[in-house]
């Protein structure tokens, strides 16, 4: 069926306060996939004004609809995840036109029952109210084990910038006990919000391939006091750069960072009070202003990987990794490049790097510390 037409059997020309007693049509599909009939994906705006007169007329066609402010693409996004939801599972293909589908709301899926697949498709949220989250996996009606079938790929999220300081990209929270936000992202790009993650209660077993993350405040926030959040969080040559903070863990999640690029932050790690694993990672920052790992009452792991200072400027903090209490941050095989300090010594505060085979140090090793 023609999309054009779909739209254009819409009811343009309804009555003031007219009501439609018939359901919505049945969803359009495409090799089983639930299609979001009734886009106009341009990359405008385009509110439900544009197409009807009252609200009950929208209603009868998109029954989540709120206001005749809302974005018509909106409307049409989370009426085919609903769909997929109501019909006890499946697959909603977003297709790539070539410009945005501009969205004035988040999307909530279900991750226990909802696959979300994009063909590199851009989904604007630079109209997300305050508050809002572009995303938010909120599981419900199905346990936390046996869906990881479903996934969310193929999709560009991008928000009103960083300094929108209560607009987050993705959200993964469940408020009900014995279920959780378990998700699946795989070549996804998260740019220009606030948060590009933020995890909630009951966020866990969550991975990330091939994704990037950029022009954020913080990539990665775990706030502190969350429930039932944190087992196994992993991130899949993922990149993570140009942001003021990428991973701040607060909530003592356990982080896993396996073949990633963590480039161009003030601060890589931030209030860390869980477990974090850099396997084979590349990170890679400017001379910093504050020290770039802040390791709580947690502790890093560095096992491969490099991790270089980039410039000639000279250092400007006391120490690169920055300890509250007596923790330990460790390192086998890291290599390095341009690690100096105003004191000569890599920490500050009373924790310990143990290189290798359990040796402390305090100071770079050979060929580390040099421009």
């Amino acid at each position: 069926m023609n999309r054009r037409g779909i739209i254009a059997g819409l009811p343009l020309a309804a009555a003031p306060g007219a009501s439609f007693a018939q359901s919505p049509a049945p969803a359009s599909r495409q090799h089983g996939a639930i299609l979001p009939e009734g886009a106009v994906a341009d990359g405008a705006s385009h509110p439900l004004s544009e197409r009807f007169r009252t609200l009950a007329a929208a209603r009868a066609v998109f029954p989540h609809a709120t206001a005749l402010t809302d974005e018509i693409d909106w409307c049409a996004l989370q009426g085919a995840v609903n769909r997929a939801d109501a019909q006890g599972g499946g697959a909603v293909h977003v297709p790539n036109g070539g410009r945005a589908y501009v969205l004035n709301r988040g999307l909530v899926v279900n991750p226990n029952k909802v696959t979300m697949r994009g063909d590199g498709s851009l989904l604007d949220f630079r109209r997300l109210p305050r508050g809002g989250q572009g995303i938010w996996f909120k599981a419900d009606g199905a346990p936390q084990y046996g869906h990881e079938k479903h996934v969310f790929e193929g999709f560009e999220l991008f928000g009103p910038g960083s300094g929108e300081g209560d607009r987050h990209g993705v959200y993964f929270a469940t408020d009900t006990e014995a279920l959780s936000s378990r998700v699946q992202m795989r070549d996804c790009v998260v740019r220009d919000f606030y948060n590009a993650l933020l995890f909630g209660n009951r966020a866990y077993f969550c991975t990330f391939s091939h994704c990037s993350f950029y022009h954020c405040y913080f990539v990665l926030n775990a706030p502190y006091n969350l429930q039932d959040a944190g087992e196994n969080v992993s991130f899949n040559q993922c990149a993570l750069f140009n942001s003021y903070c990428l991973i701040a863990n607060m909530a003592g999640f356990g982080l896993r960072f396996i073949a990633c690029s963590l480039d161009y932050a003030q601060r890589v790690v931030w209030d860390n009070n869980g477990q974090i694993d850099f396997m084979g990672c590349h990170i890679e920052i400017s001379p910093p202003a504050e020290p770039p790992f802040h390791n709580g009452t947690g502790r890093m792991d560095f096992q491969g990987g490099f991790f270089l200072i980039n410039g000639p400027q000279p250092p400007r903090v006391p120490g690169l990794f920055a300890f509250n209490g007596e923790t330990e941050v460790h390192m086998v095989g890291l290599r390095g490049w341009n690690w100096r300090t105003t004191t000569g010594r890599l920490i500050s505060g009373p924790g310990k790097i143990i290189w290798y085979g359990g040796t402390p140090i305090e100071t770079a090793p050979p060929g580390m510390g040099h421009t």
